[in-house]
């Protein structure tokens, strides 16, 4: 009769308690996932400070570069990179004329 009576709880556990476990994680997930959205109100904070509509600033609050102090910055840029290729490339012709100056004139010994 005890073998009877433990089916019988067994089975009362799988049809009640797994359903309804179930039943409230779906319910729980659905519920977490919708929820915050809904009663989170505003997210996008009011401004603050002295600002205009508009107008950019820099974390230093200093105004942005205009549009001719980024070129100039640019081409200083590109001079600058020229001026270095053309020295490597100086340099790279006098360790090769060096390299040429040290390898031996004559013709090999024996032979």
């Amino acid at each position: 009769m005890s073998n009877a009576a433990k089916n019988t709880h067994h089975g009362s556990f799988s049809h009640a308690f797994l359903p309804g476990l179930i039943l409230g994680l779906v319910i729980g997930a659905v519920a977490g996932a919708f929820l915050p959205d809904f009663l989170g109100g505003n997210k996008i904070p009011p401004p603050t400070g002295d600002s205009v509509p508009g107008e950019v600033r820099t974390q230093d609050g200093e105004a942005p570069l205009t549009d001719d102090q980024i070129q100039d910055m640019i081409d200083d840029a590109q001079g600058a990179a020229g001026d270095l290729i053309d020295d490597a490339g100086e340099a790279a012709e006098d360790l090769i004329d060096d390299a040429k100056e040290a390898l031996p004139t004559g013709s090999p010994a024996g032979g």
